[in-house]
Formats: structure tokens, C-alpha cells, sequence
């Protein structure tokens, strides 16, 4: 059977709003397609049916496989993502770190005891971690405009790209907020201040590798 476009149209859009992610959506649809150009009946929407419950198992098996994958992808990028981050301390990303850290202790011992001031250490931080999460919603919203759904591995570039604003943010509203839950004094604050720089840096470092290696090789 040979397929016009119109009838193509309708198979978009009697499928469109079952899957959420447009991965699932593309191999269900090419799939569709393929078995209806293969067989030799007239074309019907109820050919379409046959085909997704027996191939399948009809759309509430589709949303239930779907959703398992998700939950699998989820455990395994989060868990890489996490991973990347360990491994800047491995041979021999390890330099870049011994580097960041030793400018952060040359900063501390130089320190004559008088208050530092840490908010250009602490906006350079926080104007990194923003930017990386700036970056990545942005690349999420843009491939949704253009296709109209959702990427299955756009949860994981939200979760590694937001993960260091996270985490910055809750040590600005534990330890360096004027009403954080804990009181800090001016050489704790410089340490914590520090720490959240070499913690910036390591987290940088992962995040654009992270993405090259296992995000935009398999984004559509």
C-alpha cells in the first residue's frame, strides 16, 4: 500500500497525542507507517488500530513502556551524570582540580585576617551555574518548539544543567543568606565561599562534557 499524504496526516494525527516523548513518537509512526506500505490492504484507520494492539499492545502499553524507559534512562544518566563529576578528580582531569584548589588556598593562607571580600568569588559562581542552566532549558525549549514534543533525554540535560544552581543555592540559603539557617563567621564564610568556587569549576567541567558525550550525540 502506497500511502498519500494525506493519509499520512491522519496517522499523525490520530497517534499525536499518545506518546509524550517525540523519540517514542517517530518509532511508532514510522512503524505504522512501514507495516501499512507492506501489507497489501486499503488503507483505514481501524489498519492502524490492528496494527498498534497487535504490535504493540494497544497505547496504554505503549505509555506504560514508555514510562518504564524513562524511569531506566533516568537512573542510568543521572548516575553517568554524577560520575562525570567524580572523574575530574582522575588522571588527568585531576590537574585541573589541584589547580583551582591551589588558587583557592593561595587565597585563604593570603588572607591578614581582616574580612575578605567574597562576593566577586560568589557572583562568578552563581553567574556560571545560572548560565549553564540558561543554556540547557533553553536547548529543551527550543527542540520542543521545533517538534512540538518533548525529548525523553530532556529530563536529564534539566537535571545536570540545573544541579550546580541547586546546589549553590542551598548553601546561599543555609550558610551565606543574611537570614541563613546557620550563622557563619567572616573566615568560615571565606572557606564555604571557596569551596562553592572549586565545587563551580568541577561542576563546569562536567557538565560540558557530560553533554557533548551523552546528550547532543543522541539529541534530534
Amino acid at each position: 500500500m502506497k500511502l498519500t499524504e494525506k493519509q499520512k496526516q491522519e496517522i499523525r494525527n490520530y497517534i499525536i497525542n499518545v506518546p509524550k516523548f517525540r523519540e517514542t513518537y517517530n518509532e511508532l509512526y514510522d512503524h505504522i507507517i512501514n507495516s501499512l506500505e507492506d501489507c497489501g490492504e486499503v488503507f483505514s484507520i481501524n489498519e492502524v488500530i490492528v496494527i498498534i494492539n497487535r504490535d504493540f499492545g494497544g497505547f496504554s502499553e505503549i505509555v506504560n513502556q514508555e514510562k518504564n524507559y524513562q524511569i531506566e534512562l533516568s537512573k542510568q544518566y543521572n548516575r553517568a551524570f554524577r560520575m562525570e563529576m567524580v572523574n575530574t578528580f582522575k588522571w588527568p582531569s585531576i590537574f585541573n582540580n589541584l589547580s583551582v584548589l591551589a588558587l583557592c588556598l593561595i587565597i585563604y593562607f593570603n588572607n591578614d585576617g581582616t574580612p575578605f571580600n567574597t562576593r566577586p568569588i560568589l557572583l562568578a559562581s552563581i553567574f556560571w551555574c545560572i548560565l549553564i542552566a540558561l543554556f540547557g532549558f533553553s536547548k529543551i525549549f527550543i527542540k520542543k518548539y521545533k517538534h512540538t514534543k518533548y525529548s525523553i533525554l530532556d529530563n536529564y540535560l534539566g537535571y545536570s544543567c540545573s544541579f550546580g544552581f541547586i546546589v549553590l543555592n542551598a548553601f546561599l540559603l543555609i550558610f551565606l543568606g543574611k537570614e541563613g539557617v546557620f550563622e557563619v563567621g567572616d573566615d568560615a564564610k571565606l572557606i564555604i565561599t571557596l569551596s562553592l568556587f572549586f565545587f563551580t569549576c568541577v561542576y563546569i567541567r562536567a557538565f560540558m562534557k557530560f553533554y557533548n558525550q551523552k546528550i547532543r550525540i543522541f539529541a534530534h
